[in-house]
């Protein structure tokens, strides 16, 4: 029995929070949901304080061993945060919290290393605090349980992706490009046959505009458009382990970090200018992307593209040229705003917890068999 059948409510106001590894702040979308439609209700979006953003980016690094005490007083200073985004919706919504079954919680995610039996994935979010200080029900931590089952805890997208694009007689891919990019291959007949991580999205772009220029990102892939790609360094990119690998895979800032990006950038016989480099990240997530959906066996279907990179039109424009016959648009043409997709998702996402229903997808994560995600904390 669904928490909803027992309250007798119809219960189909969610809330979903996400915050991605660009470290650029925190998403909050209100959707109603039930098993057959969802439809997006109000968003909003909470820049991070800088020195929390400073804090975060510092504990990502790959070689952070700062003090326990650390950890946990981020972990409640993001919290904090992620409480006040969401007043701050409700506030703008006109609704009071009790009018929201739950709130899908993601967190921030310091660590996610899946692989093997002792395999984690950390996220920063106390869902205790948050449910008490929002008087909202609280799903977070939806990771855990996949992994726990074999799987690799991510990406959890190609079920939302799933809900919301199916469309019979239609292939679909349905790509994200936040700081990591993934991919959801879903089929004519509505059924998805996979989805993984494709590698950097806008995770090493935004980094290079913000060490090298002081702008958080390269607006419309401007200096990218200006320079030219350099064959050396997007060899040598490209040949990075994580991007031989077959599916069900992911990744993060533990592969992907400007650590491994200036390594790589030493090696060169001579130094990239900004607008070279930019050229060539930008062609390094394109291709990623557009070969690993080849290499899927995607046929002749539409590409879908979500997330902050869609505003990158040197980006589109170059993931339009390499899809070649494969129309490639904006989820906006589908309905869907492209900035909202993921926040959605994990409303959705909470949706399926407090209804008691699995929200991983075995074929795409490698767990054993479907599984309820995310536990729940009660105001």
């Amino acid at each position: 029995m669904s928490f909803s059948q027992a309250s007798g409510k119809d219960e189909t106001l969610f809330i979903g929070t996400m915050s991605g590894t660009s470290h650029d702040g925190i998403d909050a979308a209100l959707i109603e949901t039930s098993n057959a439609e969802t439809k997006l209700l109000t968003t909003l979006f909470k820049p991070l304080p800088e020195q929390l953003r400073e804090k975060l980016l510092n504990l990502n690094s790959p070689d952070y061993q700062g003090p326990l005490e650390e950890h946990l007083g981020l972990e409640q200073e993001f919290t904090h945060c992620v409480a006040e985004l969401i007043l701050e919706l409700l506030d703008k919504s006109g609704l009071a919290a009790t009018a929201i079954t739950a709130a899908g919680c993601h967190g921030h995610t310091v660590r996610h290393r899946p692989q093997g039996t002792a395999g984690y994935s950390l996220q920063l979010l106390s869902g205790a605090a948050l449910a008490v200080n929002t008087g909202i029900p609280v799903v977070c931590d939806f990771r855990s349980a996949d992994i726990a089952l074999g799987g690799t805890g991510a990406p959890l997208a190609p079920s939302f992706h799933h809900h919301f694009f199916a469309r019979d007689g239609v292939d679909t891919a349905v790509v994200n490009v936040g700081g990591i990019a993934n991919v959801t291959i879903i089929n004519s007949d509505g059924a998805v046959t996979t989805g993984f991580d494709t590698g950097p999205g806008n995770l090493l772009l935004d980094f290079c505009a913000s060490h090298f220029e002081q702008q958080p990102y390269d607006k419309e892939g401007a200096m990218a458009r200006s320079g030219t790609i350099v064959p050396e360094l997007l060899d040598q990119l490209l040949n990075h382990p994580f991007l031989k690998k077959t599916p069900p895979k992911s990744t993060g800032r533990e592969e992907f970090n400007s650590q491994w990006l200036l390594g790589q950038c030493d090696r060169l016989s001579a130094t990239p200018s900004l607008p070279d480099l930019l050229a060539t990240l930008t062609e390094l997530t394109a291709q990623t992307i557009i070969t690993s959906i080849k290499e899927s066996g995607f046929g002749s279907g539409e590409i879908l593209v979500c997330g902050g990179g869609v505003h990158n039109r040197f980006l589109m424009e170059r993931l339009t040229l390499l899809a070649g016959d494969c129309p490639l648009a904006s989820t906006s043409t589908r309905g869907f705003d492209p900035d909202w997709i993921e926040a959605m998702g994990f409303a959705w996402l909470a949706s399926r917890r407090w209804r008691q229903q699995p929200g991983n997808i075995p074929s795409v994560t490698g767990a054993r068999r479907p599984a309820i995600l995310g536990g729940l904390y009660l105001p």
